[in-house]
């Protein structure tokens, strides 16, 4: 029998990077092939987004860079007009640091629909890619974590502390 972990220890079980590793390389290619058999299918081209990008951060993945590429062409063939494929371009431009390219995108999908806090997250990482509007973006990272207590609320404001140079605060975070 497997016993409970003991979350008061401080201690978490977690899957140990090799097998991390081979999950991820997994999920991936099924995403990959669910976009195949159903190019218009809800979700998947942004799942392929942040697993590739987990390949390239994590793993040190560099040619997930070019599937990320691969992806955003790919759906600009196919469904060229929409604000899901100009979000993905951004979101894409933005993981190769090309941020004038990411915002032009971004502009795009806010034209076609696209959801607001959509847009209004990704226009927080380029600003605080960029360095721009950072009291803005501080502000709105803080009410962000406050609200919603997320990881990827709390890890992006706990950078940008940081970077301000307000590690207590950053530590804590």
């Amino acid at each position: 029998m497997i016993e409970a972990a003991d979350l008061g220890s401080g201690c978490y079980a977690v899957t140990d990077g090799e097998i991390a590793a081979i999950n991820l390389g997994s999920a991936r290619r099924r995403s990959w092939e669910r976009l195949a058999r159903d190019p218009a299918a809800t979700g998947v081209a942004e799942l392929i987004v942040e697993q590739e990008q987990m390949a390239a951060q994590l793993l040190g993945d560099l040619g997930a860079l070019e599937r990320l590429e691969a992806l955003a062409m790919h759906l600009a063939r196919v469904d060229a007009m929409s604000a899901r494929t100009a979000l993905v371009r951004a979101q894409v431009a933005s993981t190769t640091h090309r941020f004038a390219e990411a915002r032009i995108c971004l502009a795009q999908a806010a034209e076609r629909g696209a959801p607001a806090e959509t847009l209004d997250r990704l226009a927080l990482n380029i600003d605080q890619a960029c360095g721009t509007q950072l009291d803005a973006v501080l502000e709105a990272r803080r009410s962000m974590a406050a609200e919603y207590r997320r990881v990827e609320d709390l890890v992006p404001l706990g950078a940008l502390l940081a970077d301000l140079r307000e590690f207590d605060e950053a530590d804590e975070t």
